[in-house]
């Protein structure tokens, strides 16, 4: 039962890979005019590159004490041509079981996704692949299973010619997945935002922080607390430590799609507090923090 649930988080990937783009867009949004670190991480830079496109740095995310490189193009090609070549580069010309089972590819009319684990030049028979998992069940760094890899692209619309915006990510350093995704009530690994409090009891999900940028992102799981609790738990707790509430009327409270929000600002620094529903007595807690770089 133990390896069996080692092995678990594997299958998680799909989930986990999704949370992570939008975090990495996010990311990337709030620190769009930002100076661009110019990370060139490890052999996944240039094979995430699409060939011809406009060259563009790559840039690391700490999501939950891990690296993470990514990249943003804006590609003068289909959204079919793109979503080829990543394929491609997954499977290569000669694609065996190894890599039909590591691959994900998703697509709808104009958008798609391709994940994979890039094995390299190993041996991709039954066994190789065995043994790959079983060092994978005992560490807990999925580059036992091979180097992560994975890209959303979306067509552009309104353009004369067929352009596609890709967004590409790839960890080519050691992804401990055991450490990366939270057990047990403990917190994942990362981070939380400097001197702004969080609820007791809570347990940290996600930590997200571009390196370089003092913005981020840390969400957390918090039972026995309704969104309006933690809603006024925050409008007590940033006033008191010298935030400013900003807000239409004084208390007044912004609940959109069962989402609370809340924002505040303390000199150049931003805040935004998140909460909805979650699963049965608990809450969902998302923390967003800016600051101009």
């Amino acid at each position: 039962m133990k390896y069996v649930d080692r092995i678990t988080p594997v299958f998680r990937l799909g989930l986990f890979l999704l949370v992570l783009v939008v975090l990495a867009s996010a990311v990337l949004l709030r620190s769009a005019h930002a100076d661009v670190a110019r990370f060139l991480w490890g052999a996944g830079a240039e094979t995430m590159s699409y060939p011809g496109a406009p060259s563009e740095p790559a840039r690391v995310l700490q999501l939950n004490g891990i690296r993470v490189s990514f990249r943003t193009q804006t590609i003068p090609a289909s959204l079919d041509e793109v979503l080829l070549h990543y394929e491609s580069l997954c499977t290569g010309p000669n694609a065996g079981l190894a890599e039909q089972l590591s691959m994900q590819s998703v697509r709808s009319k104009d958008a798609g996704h391709v994940a994979c684990l890039d094995m390299g030049d190993a041996p991709r028979d039954l066994g190789s692949l065995a043994d790959r998992f079983l060092r994978f069940s005992a560490t807990g760094d999925l580059g036992a299973l091979g180097a992560l890899r994975y890209m959303r692209a979306r067509r552009v619309p309104g353009m004369p010619v067929d352009h596609t915006f890709v967004l590409t990510v790839w960890a080519d350093s050691a992804f401990d997945l055991f450490r990366m995704l939270p057990t047990d009530g403990a917190d994942a690994g990362g981070s939380d935002v400097a001197a702004v409090p969080r609820p007791r009891g809570s347990q940290r999900v996600l930590s997200a922080w571009e390196s370089g940028s003092p913005s981020g992102l840390v969400v957390y799981r918090v039972p026995h607390e309704s969104a309006a609790e933690l809603e006024s738990f925050y409008r007590s707790e940033l006033s008191a430590n010298g935030w400013t509430i900003i807000e239409r009327h004084p208390s007044e409270s912004v609940v959109i799609d069962d989402i609370r929000t809340l924002s505040a600002e303390r000199g150049n620094r931003t805040i935004t507090v998140l909460a909805r529903p979650g699963e049965p007595s608990a809450t969902v807690l998302s923390i967003l923090i800016s600051e101009p770089s």
